[in-house]
């Protein structure tokens, strides 16, 4: 889940005429690119915890000790439960996308992780709710766990847009949130 983001930067140098020394100054930016820029990075910033994700190694346990397995369990719901709702919050909760590209690739990604934080909140809230010794409790969450990696690997990239399309890697790159997802 790795992904890079390049910056892409233009400078424009003005230069008077004549025989007369004048300064020019580059016009304002526009307001689209920077409330793009503020879009992406409130984009970038839900995707935070999720990336995470990427990094997390499920912590080694002996299946003949459940409390070992529920604590391993635990740190997995941990990780995961967090990635998943703030991506999806969050990509729900930002404002107007700056372009029909922006959109497409906040939906496609909404509607990629839904499904799978669904199900890793609804793991979660039952072992959470189970007593911390319920072995019955840890296997059905491993089993849900195994079920929701899988449909991990099956999920598209949801960085993909970010790296093929120009225009979102021209606002990924004014957006200081995006510098902080992993390269």
């Amino acid at each position: 889940m790795r992904r890079s983001f390049a910056l892409f930067t233009a400078a424009f140098l003005l230069a008077g005429c004549g025989g007369a020394e004048t300064t020019a100054t580059a016009p304002p930016p526009s307001p689209a690119p920077v409330a793009g820029g503020s879009w992406m990075d409130g984009f970038c910033g839900s995707l935070i915890d999720f990336a995470k994700i990427g990094d997390f190694r499920m912590p080694d346990f002996e299946q003949d000790d459940p409390a070992n397995a529920r604590n391993a369990m635990d740190e997995a719901f941990g990780v995961f439960a967090p990635g998943f709702d703030n991506a999806v919050t969050g990509l729900k909760g930002l404002g107007q996308a700056p372009s029909a590209e922006a959109e497409s690739a906040r939906k496609s990604i909404v509607d990629a992780l839904t499904p799978i934080r669904d199900q890793v909140v609804a793991a979660k809230a039952k072992l959470d709710a189970a007593p911390k010794d319920d072995k019955k409790a840890t296997a059905e969450a491993a089993i849900a766990f195994r079920r929701i990696g899988s449909d991990i690997n099956d999920m598209p990239d949801p960085f993909q847009q970010l790296e093929t399309n120009a225009s979102l890697k021209n606002l990924a790159g004014q957006a200081p949130n995006c510098k902080k997802l992993p390269s």
